[in-house]
Parts: structure tokens; C-alpha cells; sequence
């Protein structure tokens, strides 16, 4: 088949101005407690407006837990800058050898 009709999806991508070209071609809709004990992945076009929204709290929630884990992250590698460590050293040296001390606050 030399011309393949476009999915929804492809569609929507193709909007011009609404920036969905990262639009995915299923959704993942987390539990709903006892009335949705499992997750679920739904076709976009075959996804309900209420099906949309569990997917986007869905990703709000990993993106939330991502962002503590940049920030504990970073403020672990600033802390250990601190100290005067150097890239070469462990989590374990800066920390818990006692070779490296706070030097600014």
C-alpha cells in the first residue's frame, strides 16, 4: 500500500499551534482505587475526556517525584562541593569519611 490513511493521533499531532507533536499514541491511566484496581493503557483516540484527566495526574505525579529527586540530587552534589570534594570522590568519602568538613555555608 503506497498511501497510508493517518491516525488520529498523527492528526492531532499536525495542529498547528496547539504544540502536541509529542502526543503519545496510548495513555497510561494509573488505579482508581476499588473502581479501577488496575492501570490501563487506552488508545488516545479511543480515550474519554475523564480517561485524559487520570493520565495527566498520572504524569503530575511522576513529575513531582522526578523534581524531589532532581532537588535531592542537586543539593546533595552542591553539599559535597562544599566540602571541597572533587569529582572523583564518592558519596561515601565526602560524607561519612571524615576527610571533608563544610567550608561555606
Amino acid at each position: 500500500m503506497l498511501f497510508q490513511k493517518k491516525t488520529i493521533t498523527q492528526k492531532l499531532r499536525e495542529l498547528s499551534g496547539w504544540g502536541m507533536q509529542e502526543l503519545p499514541e496510548t495513555l497510561r491511566v494509573p488505579p482508581q482505587g476499588a473502581h479501577r484496581p488496575q492501570e490501563q493503557f487506552v488508545a488516545i483516540e479511543k480515550a474519554t475526556l475523564d480517561e485524559l484527566a487520570f493520565a495527566i495526574v498520572g504524569i503530575e505525579v511522576q513529575v513531582a517525584q522526578a523534581r524531589r529527586g532532581l532537588s535531592g540530587l542537586r543539593e546533595l552534589y552542591e553539599q559535597a562541593r562544599k566540602r571541597g570534594a572533587a569529582g572523583t570522590n564518592t558519596v561515601a568519602e565526602v560524607f561519612f569519611s571524615g576527610d571533608f568538613t563544610e567550608v561555606a555555608k
